[in-house]
């Protein structure tokens, strides 16, 4: 596993850029399909949660206030173009909004948890301004078809 390191990342000045998530975390759900949210985010969750479909067959868990923002540039996208009705549709026909209960631990409706595969165990990967959740089937196939090609692909992006 990768280590466990917050929500805070360092900078070369010893400033701290707050806010990011970052890191892998291993969990179980429990019998009623809830997941914890790692400890060092869920001041980041205080105001709710989001959980919705994602790409590449994993889940997304936004706070309530990101994934409004989210929803807002969504919601300007033009209605003709098709790609747009397509995400708008795939991203709020999954969301499942909800407050982490005193252990810090959301709902995943079992919709959402056959989408991405996930059963007893979990993959939370911070992934910026949310976390991912992947079964951890699709994790290591995800690690291991991305490493590969991963020189390659920051260089297309100018990285």
């Amino acid at each position: 596993m990768w280590g466990q390191v917050g929500n805070h990342l360092s900078t070369r000045d010893g400033a701290l850029l707050e806010g990011f998530f970052i890191g892998e975390f291993a969990h179980s759900l429990d019998e009623r399909g809830r997941l914890a949210i790692p400890a060092k985010f869920r001041p980041r969750f205080k105001e709710g949660a989001v959980v919705t479909r994602w790409l590449e067959k994993s889940l997304a868990v936004f706070p309530t206030k990101r994934f409004a923002e989210l929803q807002r540039k969504v919601a300007e996208l033009p209605v003709s173009r098709g790609n747009a009705r397509q995400f708008t549709r795939f991203l709020m026909s999954g969301a499942h909004d909800d407050e982490p209960d005193g252990q810090g631990r959301i709902v995943l409706p079992q919709h959402l948890r056959e989408y991405a595969g996930v059963a007893n165990e979990a993959i939370v990967v911070g992934a910026n301004d949310h976390l991912e959740i992947w079964s951890p089937k699709n994790w290591r196939d995800y690690i291991a078809d991305t490493e590969g090609s991963m020189a390659e692909r920051l260089a297309d992006l100018g990285i």
